[in-house]
């Protein structure tokens, strides 16, 4: 209850100082979120692709989110958007297979970070692995407007790991990674690998999670919600 109070009032007070009309809007309806059951508190799954995993030098090169209401994802609200930068994506285009001429064909980070917190607010966040994303939008968001928001999350990786520790399971390495999960939960497996479709696969996965952890109920978030 602390937790969810200080974030209502740093929303509150960094709304106050805001010159960003999108991100104001966002921070006012953060402080008046109240989560509760999954089945009727909107959420947004996003997720990065990044030029590495270094928040003070890597940079955002795509962001894919999808919207999820009443306990269902919203095909039509899926959203990618590649994001120009000033630097090569190097090694990482291995993983993400995006090159450079197609990310310099890409919106400003602006523009990009404007359409996502629109699309955010009055949202919880729902990530896997929020603490490297949020690291990278908080930083950007002090580029965009001045200030690093607050984020009220689900994490798929830390639930999850917060799940098998209770139940004193061991965790390999790579476990925890969003394909071997879904695998776990009997989702399908997704063969192309963008910001949109592993957001997409990340909400598929806080659903099925969310209908394991209570077979008859709509799951209560509050035990696992983060505030950053």
């Amino acid at each position: 209850m602390l937790r969810r109070w200080r974030f209502r009032k740093r929303c509150r007070s960094q709304a106050g100082l805001c010159a960003v009309p999108v991100l104001k809007r966002y921070l006012e309806q953060g402080a008046e979120l109240k989560p509760g059951n999954i089945g009727e508190t909107p959420l947004i799954a996003v997720d990065l692709e990044l030029t590495g995993l270094d928040a003070t030098k890597d940079k955002i090169i795509s962001v894919g989110w999808t919207q999820v209401d009443g306990g269902r994802v919203r095909i039509g609200s899926n959203r990618h958007i590649l994001v120009n930068v000033d630097q090569s994506v190097g090694a990482s285009a291995v993983i993400h297979e995006l090159m450079d001429h197609e990310v310099s064909a890409g919106v400003e980070l602006a523009l990009a970070l404007e359409s996502l917190f629109e699309a955010a607010a009055g949202r919880v966040w729902v990530f896997h692995h929020a603490g490297l994303d949020v690291a990278f939008l908080q930083k950007a968001c002090k580029s965009w407007a001045g200030m690093a928001p607050p984020f009220v999350v689900l994490d798929t990786m830390k639930i999850e790991l917060g799940l098998r520790k209770r139940r004193d399971l061991p965790v390999q390495q790579g476990d925890l990674q969003l394909g071997r999960l879904r695998a776990a939960y009997h989702l399908p497996r997704y063969t192309a690998h963008n910001a949109l479709i592993d957001a997409f696969a990340t909400a598929e996965l806080m659903l099925a999670i969310a209908a394991r952890l209570d077979k008859k109920n709509p799951l209560d978030l509050a035990p696992h919600l983060r505030f950053i």
